[in-house]
Protein backbone atom coordinates (compact mmCIF):
# COMPACT_ATOMS: atom_id res chain seq x y z
CA UNK A 1 0.00 0.00 0.00
CA UNK A 2 1.65 3.58 -0.73
CA UNK A 3 1.96 6.32 2.23
CA UNK A 4 -0.73 8.45 2.28
CA UNK A 5 -0.87 11.83 3.30
CA UNK A 6 -4.01 13.09 5.02
CA UNK A 7 -4.82 17.10 5.52
CA UNK A 8 -7.17 17.12 8.54
CA UNK A 9 -8.90 20.38 10.11
CA UNK A 10 -11.17 21.93 11.91
CA UNK A 11 -13.02 25.35 11.38
CA UNK A 12 -11.00 28.25 12.70
CA UNK A 13 -7.96 26.53 13.80
CA UNK A 14 -5.28 25.60 11.48
CA UNK A 15 -5.27 22.49 9.35
CA UNK A 16 -2.47 19.58 10.74
CA UNK A 17 -0.92 16.87 8.45
CA UNK A 18 -0.73 13.06 8.78
CA UNK A 19 1.23 10.03 7.17
CA UNK A 20 -0.73 6.92 7.26
CA UNK A 21 0.96 3.99 6.68
CA UNK A 22 0.01 0.25 6.49
CA UNK A 23 2.54 -2.23 6.55
CA UNK A 24 2.12 -6.31 6.75
CA UNK A 25 3.33 -8.39 8.97
CA UNK A 26 2.89 -12.25 8.93
CA UNK A 27 -1.01 -12.66 9.07
CA UNK A 28 -1.92 -9.88 9.31
CA UNK A 29 -1.89 -5.68 8.38
CA UNK A 30 -0.65 -2.81 10.52
CA UNK A 31 -1.27 0.98 10.41
CA UNK A 32 0.54 4.15 12.05
CA UNK A 33 -0.17 7.49 11.64
CA UNK A 34 2.48 10.54 11.82
CA UNK A 35 2.00 14.00 11.97
CA UNK A 36 3.89 15.80 9.14
CA UNK A 37 5.49 19.01 8.97
CA UNK A 38 5.84 21.55 6.23
CA UNK A 39 8.81 20.30 4.74
CA UNK A 40 6.73 16.64 4.14
CA UNK A 41 8.97 15.32 6.95
CA UNK A 42 6.73 12.34 9.34
CA UNK A 43 7.89 13.20 13.35
CA UNK A 44 9.25 10.01 14.21
CA UNK A 45 6.94 10.08 17.44
CA UNK A 46 3.65 8.21 16.57
CA UNK A 47 0.39 10.50 17.13
CA UNK A 48 -1.68 7.63 17.82
CA UNK A 49 -1.38 3.40 18.54
CA UNK A 50 -1.42 0.94 16.14
CA UNK A 51 -4.04 -0.74 14.70
CA UNK A 52 -4.09 -4.06 13.48
CA UNK A 53 -6.28 -5.48 10.45
CA UNK A 54 -7.17 -9.28 8.82
CA UNK A 55 -6.84 -6.98 5.95
CA UNK A 56 -5.03 -4.04 4.44
CA UNK A 57 -8.15 -1.79 4.27
CA UNK A 58 -9.78 -2.89 7.84
CA UNK A 59 -6.22 -1.34 9.38
CA UNK A 60 -6.35 1.81 6.78
CA UNK A 61 -9.60 2.28 8.23
CA UNK A 62 -9.45 2.18 11.65
CA UNK A 63 -6.84 4.73 11.38
CA UNK A 64 -8.66 7.15 9.28
CA UNK A 65 -11.88 7.04 11.95
CA UNK A 66 -9.51 7.99 14.87
CA UNK A 67 -8.71 11.16 12.33
CA UNK A 68 -12.10 11.43 11.17
CA UNK A 69 -13.19 11.47 15.46
CA UNK A 70 -10.78 14.32 15.82
CA UNK A 71 -11.10 16.64 12.74
CA UNK A 72 -14.56 17.35 10.86
CA UNK A 73 -12.63 17.65 7.51
CA UNK A 74 -10.24 14.94 6.66
CA UNK A 75 -8.80 15.00 2.51
CA UNK A 76 -6.13 13.12 1.56
CA UNK A 77 -3.22 15.05 0.03
CA UNK A 78 -0.92 12.68 -1.36
CA UNK A 79 -0.35 8.47 -1.97
CA UNK A 80 3.52 8.33 -2.50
Amino acid sequence: MPVETYLAANPGQTADRYQLTVIQEGDHWTSTLARVDDAGVASSAKVAPRFYGLTEEQARRKMLTTLENQYEDVRLIRES
